[in-house]
């Protein structure tokens, strides 16, 4: 073989090497960016939650001032609270979420039944600020499970998958409503009106 083709054969290699390990390094930095997104949408919902957590806080301080007699009540959104506090994973939260918000609405509720609660300016302040966390938490929950659908569909391709393994990351859990949430609503127990 002459030095020409040995030129071309060598150059050829070399630029086939460098596409291959400029591809799979290029696999990798959207697997971790996927991941680092990942990690990041689940961040955002933490400090919401957190948030959330100090205004309920507030709320029911606020709420026992006013109406101390109804203890089972704020005895469910502290529970409630504190199981949203404890939750580690998107299941968990789901779960718990459901609970926090039917409990945060028979609170909205008792301040129907009690015209001084209602009238009081704060209580306003924290229920409309609860109201629209609800709402970014329901945005970023779907920014959270574009992630995860993101992440997961690169951790099942290859050289992406072999990347994952390698850095031991696994599957990410998308937020999913509770078994609860999927329930019909018994309107006739809502109302305390017995079925015929």
């Amino acid at each position: 073989m002459s030095l020409f083709w040995l030129v071309i054969v060598g150059f050829a290699a070399l630029v086939v090497v460098y596409s291959v390990v400029r591809y799979l390094g290029r696999a990798q930095a959207r697997l971790m960016e996927a991941h680092e997104n990942c990690e990041k949408t689940w961040a955002d919902i933490e400090v919401l939650l957190e948030r959330r957590q100090a205004e309920l806080e507030q709320l029911i301080d606020l709420t026992n001032e006013h109406v101390s007699h109804e203890r089972d009540l704020l005895a469910g959104i502290v529970d409630a609270r504190e199981g949203i506090v404890e939750a580690q994973s998107p299941e968990e939260v789901a779960a718990v979420a459901v609970s926090l918000r039917e409990t945060t609405q028979e609170v909205y509720t008792l301040s129907d039944e009690h015209p001084e609660l209602a009238s009081n300016e704060r209580f306003d302040e924290l229920s409309t600020s609860i109201k629209r966390l609800e709402q970014r938490l329901e945005d970023r929950r779907e920014q959270y499970n574009e992630a995860v659908a993101t992440y997961n569909t690169l951790r099942y391709t290859f050289p992406e998958s072999a990347f994952a393994n390698y850095h031991g990351l696994s599957r990410r859990e998308p937020f999913v409503a509770s078994y609860r949430a999927h329930e019909g609503v018994e309107v006739g127990d809502r109302l305390g009106v017995q079925s015929a």
